[in-house]
């Protein structure tokens, strides 16, 4: 029943940030600590589609929506309660911005992690006159021992001045 607050803002978001809430919501509709407080639970969450960074997994953004939620709760229902938000429901985003704060935190945090696919390319340049080992996995030992073979081969055979360091 309380998913009805944020049913009417998920249409007007396009299809990707759409889908990305709807999963969250699938999620929250399964957790059992929602029914404590739905009402804040998706106030909040209908308050931050528009600006939530949708990065981080569904239901780790779940979980932290209700943790915030929980930690927050007297905040937030002495705004909702409060006559001024009647009139300006914007003002919630005094709390929620906090809210905002924290899955930005956890999105810089599993980009550095490594965690967070951005699509950029991964680019490797190597310098002539390449040796074998540069391209072989460090981690394949029998292929490491063989690059280093050729290597010593190559080496021994090359004329020209090294401009490489070893």
């Amino acid at each position: 029943m309380h998913k009805r607050i944020v049913e009417k803002s998920l249409k007007t978001l396009d299809a990707e940030r759409a889908n990305y809430f709807n999963d969250v919501v699938g999620y929250l509709e399964e957790l059992p600590q929602t029914a404590d407080f739905p009402n804040l639970v998706y106030l909040t969450l209908k308050d931050i589609l528009d600006i939530a960074p949708t990065y981080i997994e569904k239901k780790a953004f779940a979980l932290l929506l209700l943790k915030f939620v929980t930690h927050h709760q007297v905040q937030l229902q002495k705004i909702i309660y409060d006559k001024k938000y009647l009139y300006d429901p914007s003002c919630l985003r005094d709390v929620t911005n906090l809210l905002i704060n924290a899955i930005v935190d956890q999105t810089i945090k599993g980009y550095e992690d490594g965690l967070i696919e951005t699509g950029e390319a991964n680019v490797q340049k190597y310098t002539y006159p390449y040796r074998v080992i540069d391209l072989v996995d460090p981690d394949d030992e029998e292929e490491m021992e063989r690059a280093l073979e050729e290597d010593r081969r190559k080496q021994a055979a090359y004329t020209g001045p090294e401009r490489r360091k070893r």
